[in-house]
């Protein structure tokens, strides 16, 4: 349901509900320690607030344009049997085609593995180094972060936490204190490196990993120092350099999200206070070393976010909540923008989610271009933003999708550097399935295909676009005892062989 079509009850809501974070908000200053702040100038700066969220220009959405030719299978789907449950946590692919996966397997305490598809020698692989039932290996916010990505020669870099036994008064029999760990290895595949870098070590929570095409790379995490969270981050300046000391980022911070611009430049994302009380915060690292002051962002507490960052440098934040049936208070998203010079630009608001859960519901290509997806009831929808920044009129992508519950999240999207985009949503028939469509820089969208097959339906998904225009899709079944892969790309022809 758009914004533009809530009753006069429903308006009434969402400025309720502004008005209720600014008047949180007027209990904190941006470093979280308490100010003093009138009910009457926490009302007005809620006023504001919502005076400055612009509508982007929405006539209405139209179904997307398409164009005829299709998106085909690469290669087989590829079955990876597992001896104990697991999860999967991150899929991508390069610009040959070959697309990686990394999993957890619940074996002894927990180890994580890669595995390429098409398979290579000595796959799949073990990142951490030989079994050891005394240490246990774990991937933080999976599906959520990147733990796996690569510069443009295909060099890869993982990321994931190691804690050793030792009880501490939890359910684990492992200590929880972590050390954040990283690996990498060359454009071939085949073993990680042998001696991974340890950057950090404590009660950590959370990492997020980027790596920009010169092989400049960030790993962030949040780290609990006695009662207070603090955000750390380390830095590689380019392909094959080691790591920078861990550095002192902000106080009071729970991590959120992590980018890296073509230059170096860095923009995390982070939080401070919980629930109605959370602020949301971004802040710069230049390339010359130095962290900027962290800038508060518009919005309250229970809302979502998400962070991509361009090559040019440029931002967007996504800003959320969907709405459903039933809930008092609607949806409502807009994204606030950074141009690639730092300065954050007035927040543009979007139509309002509804009754569908996003992953990664924001991208951007190399010029800044960014592609927002979200759902309204069952139909799913795609919009635009210029270099610039102005936002496209939206499109509808696919209409009347019935939701399957047992599928989580409901759909996700891609978009490499020269534009191309994947967009990959699960849908309700004799079983759930997932359905793909894909987008050319400069052309229409393809038809919708089903990605999964009969029998190996999915209960939770990662996708990845490769910068040449390969896609990848893996999933796994509930049962959490194998996952599937397959490899796409867009045909040279039609559906009748026509180029």
């Amino acid at each position: 349901m758009g914004t533009h079509r809530l009753s006069t009850a429903q308006r009434l809501a969402v400025v309720s509900l502004l008005l209720g974070s600014a008047v949180a908000c007027a209990e904190e200053d941006s470093s979280g320690s308490p100010v003093e702040q009138s009910a009457e100038a926490a009302a007005t700066e809620a006023a504001t607030e919502v005076g400055t969220i612009q509508k982007a220009a929405d006539d209405g959405p139209a179904p997307c344009p398409s164009e005829p030719k299709r998106l085909k299978s690469l290669g087989e789907t590829v079955t990876h049997r597992l001896p104990v449950y697991g999860t999967l946590d991150d899929v991508f692919v390069s610009r040959t085609g070959t697309a990686t996966v990394a999993w957890t397997v619940s074996l002894d305490a927990g180890e994580i593995r890669t595995l390429d598809v098409p398979r290579g020698p000595g796959d799949p692989q073990s990142p951490a180094g030989p079994p050891d039932p005394e240490h246990r290996q774990v991937f933080s916010g999976s599906g959520l972060h990147d733990v796996l990505a690569a510069d443009a020669a295909g060099a890869q870099t993982l990321v994931w936490f190691s804690d050793g036994l030792g009880y501490t008064g939890g359910p684990s029999h492992f200590n929880e204190i972590f050390e954040v760990t990283v690996a990498d290895r060359g454009s071939s595949g085949g073993a990680w490196s042998s001696l991974p870098a340890v950057l950090g070590a404590g009660f950590v929570s959370g990492h997020a990993l980027g790596v920009n095409p010169s092989g400049a790379a960030v790993v962030a995490w949040s780290q609990f120092e006695g009662r207070r969270q603090r955000l750390y981050a380390s830095h590689r300046p380019t392909a094959g350099a080691g790591w920078g000391p861990a550095e002192l980022v902000a106080e009071d911070a729970s991590l959120q999200e992590a980018g890296i611009d073509d230059a170096g430049r860095v923009v995390l994302l982070f939080s401070r206070g919980n629930n109605a009380r959370e602020r949301l915060y971004a802040v710069r690292r230049t390339v010359e070393g130095g962290w900027g002051s962290p800038e508060r962002l518009p919005g309250g507490g229970f809302l979502g976010h998400d962070l991509t960052v361009s090559a040019n440098g440029s931002a967007v934040v996504l800003r959320d909540r969907t709405g459903y049936e039933g809930d008092p208070v609607p949806g409502s998203q807009f994204t606030v923008r950074m141009t690639p010079s730092g300065r954050w630009q007035s927040p543009a608001r979007h139509p309002a989610p509804a009754d569908g859960f996003f992953w990664n519901p924001v991208g951007t290509d190399i010029k800044g271009r960014a592609l927002l997806g979200w759902w309204d009831g069952g139909d799913l929808l795609v919009r635009w933003s210029r270099a610039d920044g102005e936002w496209r009129r939206p499109c509808i992508l696919a209409a009347g999708v019935k939701h399957p519950r047992s599928v989580n999240p409901d759909a996700q999207l891609a978009v490499n550097r020269r534009g191309d985009a994947l967009v990959v949503w699960a849908a309700k028939g004799e079983e759930p399935q997932l359905r793909a469509r894909y987008k050319r820089a400069g052309q229409g969208w393809t038809a919708p295909v089903n990605v999964t097959r009969e029998g190996s339906p999915p209960d939770a998904f990662t996708i990845a676009l490769g910068d040449d225009g390969h896609a990848a899709v893996g999933w796994m079944p509930r049962s959490g005892r194998q996952f599937h892969v397959v490899r796409a790309a867009l045909a040279d022809t039609d559906s009748r062989g026509r180029r």
